[in-house]
């Protein structure tokens, strides 16, 4: 199977743990110089389902274990290989924290061509087409995103007529958040209903929203920073 699937396989791995849980939370945590070049961290947040898993390996039933096993299998060593091989990206690492339920990977990156190619590397959709997430019109930084969010919460949430499970509670509960760090002040923030939006200073934004905001509308995940400079 080719390479590039690897990733989308893994998220369907992904959804069926979340499904069981309801447990996650995913950021990107950018900074940018005024250069252009900057720093990005992706973080996948399950340490809500270890919880669970201690839980259930102090019950004994043998369902931890095996449970654990196809988590470890999520791990993100793919992604960082192919990173590293990646112009205009260095200093690529993987930090794993609460016994790995948390995984961040972090690089910087010379240009947005560089990101957005290390970004067609960590969100890949089922279309394997290359994504252009970010570019400058003028003093405002766009983001634009491909369907990776929308398939992963579409693979949790089933179907919406059945919805015996609660699964509108469930993608309710699951975050996607954003931090933004720039060298000059924001002059702006344009983001999608249902996002929520946090300046903890002039050259920071920090916003997020859930799940159930992103199944609604596709371009949830859309936003645009207008700068001042």
């Amino acid at each position: 199977m080719p390479t590039l699937l690897r990733p989308v396989q893994r998220w369907a791995a992904l959804a069926l743990v979340v499904l069981a849980t309801g447990c996650l939370t995913i950021e990107e945590n950018y900074t940018f110089k005024k250069d252009g070049s900057g720093t990005m961290e992706y973080v996948v947040d399950l340490s809500a389902f270890s919880e669970l898993m201690k839980s259930m390996e102090k019950m004994g039933d043998g369902k931890g274990g095996s449970d654990k096993e196809g988590f470890k299998a999520l791990e993100m060593g793919d992604q960082v290989a192919q990173l590293k091989g990646l112009p205009g990206i260095k200093k690529v690492k993987l930090k794993k924290e609460k016994d790995d339920y948390v995984q961040r990977i972090s690089f910087a990156f010379k240009d947005l061509t560089a990101l957005n190619a290390a970004l067609n590397v960590l969100m890949p959709d089922s279309t394997g087409a290359k994504k252009q997430f970010f570019h400058w019109e003028g003093n405002t930084l766009v983001r634009l995103n491909n369907s990776h969010a929308n398939e992963l919460g579409g693979d949790m949430a089933g179907d919406p007529e059945n919805d015996t499970l609660n699964m509108t509670a469930m993608l309710q509960s699951m975050q996607y958040k954003y931090s933004f760090a720039f060298a000059n002040e924001v002059a702006g923030t344009d983001v999608a209903a249902g996002m929520t939006k946090e300046s903890p200073n002039a050259k920071q934004v920090k916003l997020s929203t859930d799940w159930s905001v992103i199944m609604k509308d596709p371009e949830a995940l859309d936003l645009r920073i207008t700068l001042n400079k």
